[in-house]
């Protein structure tokens, strides 16, 4: 009897010891919680913008404009810079284009006062299939830095996290409108090492409907589409694999359009 009292007494005071090291741990860090610590949030940044894809023949008349907020209160500034890119590569800048201290914060650059930022001599110089890439810096009232090389990868992906520090305005094509669109456009597709075009494609929109031409073996093909008189036509070209073996020429229904390639840019226009 005694002992099976020893027993329980112990059992008693070992679970009363449990108790008050879990209630120490938790006085000092509850490891659920540790996201509410102000010491631990991050100056993070979003931004809210007018348009993220813009035609070429826009850019002349448009401008940029966006809202940036905080979410909470430990944001002392945030810098962006913009970077014109063709193909993937950097072709101007980066510049400075402005920094913020308020928040929220409602700034507006014009389009021609983007590309002089950048250094260009004109708007025309940015071209559909162009990319203008804006870089934010946050820095906190504390002195932490956020970039995008030191925010999560999955935050930068999540388009609806409206994120500030990596962000794009796609320029797109413009629609054909040197020539009369209407009646039979011809295609002839080339490649010089006769393989075909290694996952390259031309599309044309007509009316917001697409049409893709390639080639998927040999160094030649040839194609007709016929395009509606007063019909919107767009001709993109996505690239592939081994870029420099690619070309193509087109002949609208007035006559002979162009020759594109090797290398072609995404806009015929």
């Amino acid at each position: 009897m005694k002992k099976m009292k020893r027993i329980y007494m112990y059992m008693i005071g070992f679970s009363l010891l449990s108790v008050g090291l879990i209630s120490c741990e938790e006085d000092e860090k509850d490891p659920m919680q540790v996201h509410l610590d102000e010491a631990n949030k991050a100056p993070y940044v979003r931004i809210q913008t007018n348009a993220r894809v813009l035609g070429a023949s826009e850019l002349p008349t448009s401008s940029f404009d966006a809202t940036v907020e905080a979410l909470e209160n430990n944001v002392a500034s945030w810098d962006v810079t913009v970077t014109l890119e063709q193909g993937g590569e950097a072709a101007a800048g980066p510049a400075a284009l402005t920094t913020v201290t308020s928040f929220p914060s409602d700034f507006s650059f014009t389009y021609p006062e983007i590309a002089t930022a950048l250094g260009l001599g004109d708007i025309s110089e940015i071209v559909g299939g162009n990319v203008l890439r804006f870089l934010g810096t946050a820095t906190g009232t504390d002195g932490r830095v956020v970039t995008q090389d030191n925010l999560s990868g999955s935050i930068l992906g999540q388009a609806e996290q409206l994120q500030a520090f990596n962000f794009i305005v796609t320029v797109d094509c413009s629609p054909i409108s040197d020539v009369s669109v209407g009646g039979t456009w011809n295609i002839d597709i080339f490649d010089s090492f006769g393989d075909g075009w290694d996952g390259a494609f031309l599309t044309f929109t007509v009316n917001g409907v697409d049409t893709v031409f390639t080639i998927a073996g040999g160094s030649e093909g040839n194609f007709t589409i016929d395009v509606p008189a007063g019909a919107e036509l767009f001709i993109r070209y996505t690239s592939g694999a081994f870029e420099e073996e690619h070309t193509f020429t087109l002949t609208s229904p007035e006559g002979p359009y162009g020759d594109f390639g090797p290398n072609p840019l995404l806009c015929v226009n």
